[in-house]
């Protein structure tokens, strides 16, 4: 067995009515809290009252900004922290989506250091910790509740980067899977498509560890049973809980192991074709299975044949893959979406530098990105 780190400070709690224990959860804290949040989901779905109501039963007063926006941008961080900084927050609850928690995160940091959020996406070391974190995750993907990641888009790049500090793991996580019922079936199936790539991708990365490839492992097994259920019925609170556990175990996994080849190339797929996060990573990755069972390397090719079983096939986990994303309604390649190759080279350039290739099986040039872009077409 190789050596291996493993850090989880989060504590969680989970279940159906658990948002009820967020006002004791955070009565001792005391100080003025910054509310970030999207525009519309939280206030449409009676959540932002509810927590707003919270923390005025536990005497804590709140600020409130609702301006992020999915993918969020660098100038939505700097708006976030900026505003931080004037009404003195000393701690943040995030509530909604990835994009919310994420954004929550990047504001805490940069209101702390009194930065740009651009020196973190260059890889400036902050001065100070980032504000404490709570957090209300009403989706079922990302896993931002138990990572120390944040990733932002800059427009101006057409790409998307990932800031990373250990002290960005939120000190609260309340994951209460009755939130997740207000879903559309389009947010359900992208969010649960990233968890999925998420745990695959956990279960190939050579950062893995015992603990990494427990929550993987558990985590796609959940997808695969849960994702079709919620699919059909959104109100299905049993497959809603096991969505969200997914999500969080999917999260647990990457915090340890980071993310692969797949994640570096969704980034300007994302930006650029407006392709929800989770779904352009998972429209990647069959083509990346494809090429590591190409590999002269029998502990990844048995990896490749596990994940293929835990989807129904072990013989071919690349077909596997796009049989699931079509059993919930998914198109399987990026064809479907208007991505053409011509367009793919600077998408392959973008990526060139990225950590996700230092971590994933096998050697990635320049010509092998391309190589599994055109897989994916």
């Amino acid at each position: 067995m190789t050596s291996f780190t493993h850090h989880m400070p989060t504590r969680l709690i989970f279940g159906p009515g658990s948002i009820d224990r967020l006002s004791d959860e955070v009565a001792s804290i005391r100080h003025r809290c910054l509310i970030v949040t999207g525009r519309r989901s939280a206030r449409l779905s009676g959540l932002l009252e509810t927590a707003q109501d919270a923390l005025l039963s536990a005497q804590i007063e709140s600020v409130l900004f609702d301006q992020v926006e999915p993918n969020p941008t660098l100038s939505t961080i700097t708006d976030g922290a900026k505003l931080a900084q004037e009404k003195q927050i000393k701690w943040i609850l995030g509530i909604g989506g990835g994009s919310a928690l994420d954004a929550a995160k990047a504001i805490a940091l940069t209101a702390a250091n009194g930065s740009d959020i651009k020196e973190f996406v260059c890889g400036a070391r902050p001065a100070r910790p980032p504000l404490p974190l709570v957090v209300v995750p009403t989706t079922s993907g990302t896993g931002s509740e138990v990572t120390p990641y944040s990733v932002v888009t800059d427009p101006a790049e057409c790409d998307k980067f990932g800031i990373s500090n250990p002290h960005m793991f939120p000190r609260l996580a309340i994951l209460d899977p009755e939130l997740t019922t207000s879903m559309p079936e389009k947010v359900s199936v992208d969010t649960g498509l990233d968890a999925l790539s998420h745990a695959v991708e956990a279960l190939l990365s050579s950062l893995r560890s015992p603990f990494s490839d427990m929550y993987a492992t558990e985590a796609i097994e959940l997808v695969f049973k849960s994702l079709p259920s919620v699919r059909e019925d959104g109100s299905f609170i049993p497959g809603r809980s096991s969505m969200q556990l997914a999500a969080c175990l999917a999260g647990m996994a990457i915090a340890d192991t980071r993310t692969l080849v797949p994640h570096a190339l969704s980034y300007p797929i994302t930006v650029f074709y407006d392709i929800p996060h989770g779904r352009a990573c998972c429209l990647l990755l069959p083509a990346f299975l494809e090429r590591l069972s190409d590999l002269d390397d029998e502990f990844v090719q048995a990896r490749v044949a596990k994940i293929g079983g835990l989807l129904g096939n072990k013989d071919d986990a690349p077909d596997a893959l796009r049989a699931f994303m079509e059993s919930v309604g998914v198109a399987p390649r990026l064809g479907a979406y208007g991505v053409q190759d011509s367009e793919i080279e600077r998408f392959a350039k973008q990526s060139t530098g990225k950590g996700h290739l230092g971590i994933s099986p096998g050697e990635w040039s320049m010509e092998d990105l391309l190589d599994l872009y055109r897989r994916s077409l």
